[in-house]
């Protein structure tokens, strides 16, 4: 009952920002992760925006004509299982989305994420990743390590913009223009330093704004306890949506944990080199 007067109730009148969904896993395999949408819920979320003519249109054609009812969706990490089930909802639905890849794992599986010691992900491999695009998929980087970029030396930001970026070219024979900040963690000098690498849009993991600028987007998280009406909550700003943001800025909050890792790990491999020689 509270769902069908909420989808009916009107929003408050609609921003004009770009409005882009974030998802990163969609298998239908039981995930210790948070971010897994399975793809039946997936494909009954593009029929509930069908019937609602909500259109879904290229992330780059969202950005700049900032549609009331135009919506992009991406998908962070690029994992492999996309490739068998993306391609069926694309021309379902008729939508060509946006996977931002860590070009580094390109083909290998997650090791960088915590859920990779309960169970591995594989990512797209080279193959796949052209053949997606061949069918219409879009490709932006994630990095190359899915470092946070905040805490990386001159050198080693430079590497992960520029090299990322080549790979992802090198792979699918057309420029590549986007950015997906991994854990959404950016600041001025990375901004800028992605800018001078040649992108044009950079997207965090802030709810969007209208004041957002192109190389600072933000965009919509969907995680795997996100119902229809939550989703549709977060991208409409209906009465709901303030809790529906609390609870996704909560979640994400929780990545700082891939991030402690990571460098945890980091510390061990420098202990490690240090006593070989």
């Amino acid at each position: 009952m509270l769902a069908k007067l909420v989808y009916k109730k009107r929003p408050r009148p609609l921003l004009f920002y770009p409005k882009v969904l974030t998802f990163h896993k969609m298998t239908p395999e039981f995930s210790f992760s948070s971010t897994n949408y399975s793809p039946r819920r997936f494909d009954r979320l593009l029929a509930f925006f069908s019937e609602r003519s909500i259109k879904l249109t290229p992330l780059e054609k969202t950005v700049t004509e900032k549609g009331e009812r135009a919506l992009a969706v991406t998908f962070d990490d690029g994992y492999g299982h996309l490739a068998h089930y993306l391609p069926p909802l694309m021309e379902r639905f008729d939508f060509r989305p946006t996977i931002f890849v860590i070009t580094g794992f390109i083909g290998r599986a997650n090791s960088w994420d915590y859920t990779y010691f309960i169970r591995p992900t594989p990512h797209l491999d080279r193959k796949q990743i052209r053949v997606l695009a061949d069918n219409g998929v879009t490709f932006g980087s994630h990095g190359h390590r899915h470092r946070d970029m905040t805490a990386c030396s001159p050198a080693v930001l430079k590497a992960e913009l520029v090299d990322s970026k080549k790979a992802l070219e090198d792979i699918i024979g057309r420029e590549v223009t986007a950015l997906s900040y991994p854990f959404g963690r950016f600041n001025r000098r990375v901004l800028e330093e992605a800018r001078t690498a040649g992108y044009r849009l950079a997207f965090t993991m802030d709810f969007p704004e209208t004041a957002d600028e192109n190389m600072s987007l933000g965009r919509i998280p969907v995680y795997g306890f996100d119902s229809r009406l939550a989703v549709f909550q977060k991208i409409f700003r209906g009465p709901l949506y303030e809790m529906e943001k609390l609870k996704s800025t909560f979640t994400h909050r929780l990545a700082a944990g891939t991030i402690i890792l990571n460098k945890i790990r980091s510390r061990r491999k420098l202990a490690e080199t240090d006593k070989s020689l």
